[in-house]
């Protein structure tokens, strides 16, 4: 038997399995004839044997690796197969090292179906990194946070200052309103003019205190609970635009 027709019954034995492992098989054996020579054909085929045989083999490694039990058809994307192929007849006693080939085909399926890799975290390096520059640019951030603070409590401290202010202010001048209008009433008695001008001193002074307790009124019972309920929603906002 020559070399093409060996390599034409193997062909025809094989044509019940997948085109690529086909394509495959006959290349590595006609690599197998090359290797050896025209002048060493004939102990080539005595070496491989029988192509019935060496198909069977074959098939045997298909169907041992993958494909379903008497079918040499593709499965779908992650199927594979490995071919193993018989030994290198040019080493002695026949004992080559064997070669096992995986077809383009198997290897796109398995690209396909190899899991996706988990998000690198960050490096060692960067979180270094990161926490030298807090740490240099601490004093910065702490003075920042603390003047922030420290404005804010004393924007908090002049409106309840203001608040107490106006309350005592209105308070005080009720008390005077109070006191010129008692000494009016008696000096009345003694000096008309006297007394009439205290008691009108005395109703200015009312007015302006009431106008001042009006002032503390609307900042404690109106301005405050409407500036923390604004504040309140800024954060409430800021809370829900985060999630």
């Amino acid at each position: 038997m020559s070399r093409t027709e060996y390599m034409r019954q193997l062909e025809s034995l094989l044509q019940n399995i997948p085109d690529t492992e086909r394509e495959e098989a006959l290349q590595y054996y006609n690599e197998y004839f090359n290797d050896a020579g025209p002048e060493n054909e004939q102990n080539v085929i005595e070496a491989l044997g029988n192509p019935a045989k060496v198909a069977e083999n074959i098939k045997k490694d298909i169907l041992w690796n993958g494909y379903g039990e008497n079918s040499y058809q593709r499965t779908g994307a992650d199927s594979r197969a490995v071919i193993t192929y018989p030994a290198d007849p040019q080493t002695e006693n026949g004992n080559g090292e064997q070669r096992n080939r995986q077809s383009d085909a198997s290897q796109a399926a398995q690209a396909q179906v190899v899991s996706p890799q988990k998000k690198e975290g960050m490096s060692t390096g960067m979180i270094v990194l990161i926490v030298i520059l807090c740490i240099l640019a601490s004093p910065v951030i702490l003075g920042a946070a603390s003047a922030g603070i420290g404005v804010a409590a004393g924007l908090i401290a002049t409106w309840f200052g203001l608040i107490i202010g106006f309350g005592a202010t209105a308070a005080a001048l009720i008390l005077v309103l109070i006191a010129l209008v008692a000494v009016g009433i008696i000096s009345m008695f003694t000096h008309p003019f006297v007394g009439m001008c205290l008691i009108g001193a005395g109703l200015i002074c009312g007015g302006v205190g009431l106008l001042f307790l009006m002032l503390t009124v609307a900042m404690a019972g109106i301005a405050t609970p409407a500036i923390c309920c604004w504040i309140g929603g800024l954060f409430q906002k800021r809370g829900k635009a985060e999630a």
